[in-house]
């Protein structure tokens, strides 16, 4: 066996142990990734979010954020026996940010702000809250079909990362509060 051959050996050797030791470590400070497999059914993830009345948003972006929300909150349908409700309230801006010298913009980008909170439906306390916001940038052209679109799809990704952003927030709050 050459000696390059038995260096890499050992350097995977090394890098082997590393790893296992790594992980026994995290695994002893009580780290569990959110996403793990649970060995009981009881998960915080399922039990909470059933449970999760989602409002009504109002205009066009809270729509598409409200259905956002309950395609990653409450895929299976409507809560049947809340005892949550997730209020939300939603803005957005647009804004040029590629400007040329005859005054044209070639580049904008979208804004989308959401301002929501969890609220106990039987005493109305506000169990958490948040403020989230996405920014999202599309190209203009000199067909104004294609800007409407061009808007329409960057108002639709924020949306998309905001109710993402929410969904992993009030994951947190449920696995925190199952201890």
């Amino acid at each position: 066996m050459s000696v390059g051959r038995a260096v890499r050996k050992s350097v995977i050797r090394s890098a082997v142990l590393a790893v296992l030791l790594a992980g026994g470590t995290l695994s002893g400070c009580g780290f569990q990734p959110l996403y793990a497999k649970r060995t009981t059914e009881s998960t915080v993830y399922n039990q909470g979010f059933p449970l999760v009345d989602v409002a009504p948003i109002n205009d066009r972006l809270g729509q598409i954020l409200h259905n956002e929300l309950l395609d990653r909150i409450n895929p299976r349908g409507v809560a049947r026996s809340p005892l949550y409700r997730l209020e939300v309230s939603a803005a957005e801006r647009r804004s040029d940010i590629v400007i040329l010298r005859d005054s044209t913009a070639t580049f904008a980008k979208f804004i989308v702000e959401a301002k929501w909170r969890l609220v106990d439906r039987e005493t109305n306390e506000v169990l958490t809250r948040g403020n989230n916001q996405r920014t999202s940038s599309f190209s203009i052209s000199s067909s104004e079909y294609a800007i409407l679109q061009a808007e329409k799809d960057a108002r639709q990704r924020a949306a998309t990362e905001l109710a993402e952003d929410i969904r992993l927030r009030l994951a947190l709050y449920f696995q925190r509060m199952a201890g």
